[in-house]
């Protein structure tokens, strides 16, 4: 089935009006659909949104076979305490994209844990990305908070 010109146009200016975080998200999942890692049925996107005192939280289920992304903006020396927990283990990195180029500052595979510093060495897009390669739903509880300035 051909797709119009003006069909097109309409999909891109309504990816346009979306926030830069979120158009960011939506191409990670269509891009991770792309390499296998999931259906985009299965993604789960959440817009990374600090409250008053600088902290994000947020509990989730990814489903069987699914991804959860938190993505955001975040400036250059912007340092993040960050901590999850889950039910069972799942694969977990964080990253950014520069053109075609995925760069992973972070990675683990079949963590149901994790705790760090994480220094932002470019301003950028970053997500916070976990695969869920069991045959479940998994729960997932994320804390993040940025580190005070001395």
């Amino acid at each position: 089935m051909r797709t119009s010109i003006s069909t097109k146009m309409m999909r891109f200016k309504f990816l346009n009006s979306k926030p830069a975080s979120v158009r960011f998200a939506t191409i990670c999942v269509v891009i991770a659909a792309g390499m296998g890692l999931s259906a985009t049925a299965n993604a789960s996107l959440v817009e990374l949104k600090w409250d008053e005192q600088g902290r994000f939280q947020h509990r989730g289920e990814i489903k069987a076979g699914g991804i959860l992304e938190v993505c955001g903006k975040l400036m250059l020396g912007t340092k993040i305490d960050w901590q999850y927990q889950s039910a069972k283990p799942l694969d977990f990195n964080i990253h950014f994209h520069e053109g075609k180029k995925v760069s992973l500052p972070v990675k683990y595979q079949a963590r149901d844990s994790a705790a760090e510093q994480f220094e932002v060495t470019q301003s950028q897009d970053y997500c916070w990305m976990w695969s869920n390669k069991t045959k479940e739903v998994v729960t997932l509880d994320l804390s993040l908070s940025q580190a005070l300035k001395k």
